[in-house]
C-alpha cells in the first residue's frame, strides 16, 4: 500500500469516526433537551398545584427538580461545546 493510500484510508476512518461521534452527541444532546422540558414541565406543574395550598408546598421536591435542572443544562452546554469541537475537526479534515 503506497503512502498516499494509507493517508487516504486514515482520513476516511477518521471521517468515519467523526460522524460517528457527532451523530452520537446529537442523539445525546436530543435525549437532554427532552429531559430538561420533562424537569421543566414537573416543576411547573408543582408550582401551580402547590401554589393554591402553600401549607402542602415541598420546597425539597422543588430544589431538587431545580438541581435537575441545572445539571441537564451543563450536560447540554457541554455536548454543544463538543459538537463545536468535532464538526471543527471534521473541517480539518476535509482541507
Amino acid at each position: 500500500m503506497t503512502y498516499s493510500q494509507r493517508i487516504t484510508q486514515a482520513n476516511s476512518s477518521d471521517i468515519s469516526y467523526l460522524e460517528y461521534q457527532i451523530g452520537a452527541a446529537e442523539d445525546e444532546l436530543k435525549q437532554a433537551e427532552s429531559q430538561q422540558i420533562q424537569y421543566e414541565s414537573e416543576l411547573n406543574q408543582r408550582r401551580m398545584l402547590t401554589a393554591e395550598a402553600q401549607s402542602f408546598r415541598d420546597t425539597d421536591i422543588e430544589e431538587k427538580l431545580q438541581h435537575q435542572l441545572a445539571e441537564v443544562k451543563k450536560r447540554m452546554e457541554a455536548i454543544r461545546t463538543r459538537l463545536v469541537q468535532l464538526q471543527d475537526d471534521m473541517e480539518k479534515l476535509a482541507d
